[in-house]
């Protein structure tokens, strides 16, 4: 591993989609660094091959899938997503570039942190909806029932 080189750090992938980013990142020069769950008590630079390990025991398995893009820039990661799109990949919800700050976090906290912004990304598309005025609502739809008065 050089850590120095573009690098996709993954973490609970299938190994079906693991063998479909392999064949990606081969075509574009970048190493596929599958993480290992035994090493989650790990800060992610260490498990980027960037800090020396200190064996510390993982806290547990991550609920769910994640990517973390090392040593790229946002041209060449938005060319691997265009990539693994039209090969039908189908990509992890949580996905990271690795910055000073993540660098220090384990692989659980990198987690918390994704999953705490994709809902307040959802609150706020959600509140931007409603405002836009595209509500579901039935209030245009209402159907007045007409009486008629036979006494």
């Amino acid at each position: 591993m050089n850590p120095n080189q573009p690098m996709l750090l993954t973490f609970e992938l299938q190994p079906k989609q693991m063998t479909s980013l392999r064949i990606i990142c081969i075509r574009n020069g970048i190493q596929l660094v599958k993480a290992d769950p035994a090493m989650y008590g790990e800060t992610i630079g260490v498990l980027c091959g960037m800090d020396e390990a200190k064996g510390i025991a993982a806290e547990g398995g991550l609920a769910e899938p994640m990517l973390l893009f090392a040593n790229m820039t946002m041209a060449a990661v938005q060319k691997f997503l265009n990539e693994a799109k039209a090969a039908k990949f189908s990509r992890p919800s949580l996905m990271a570039m690795l910055t000073e700050t993540n660098r220090e976090w384990t692989p659980l906290q990198l987690q918390s942190q994704l999953a705490e912004e994709r809902v307040m990304v959802r609150e706020k598309m959600q509140s931007i909806h409603e405002r836009s005025g595209h509500h579901h609502d039935h209030e245009h739809h209402e159907h007045k029932e007409e009486t008629s008065d036979e006494s």
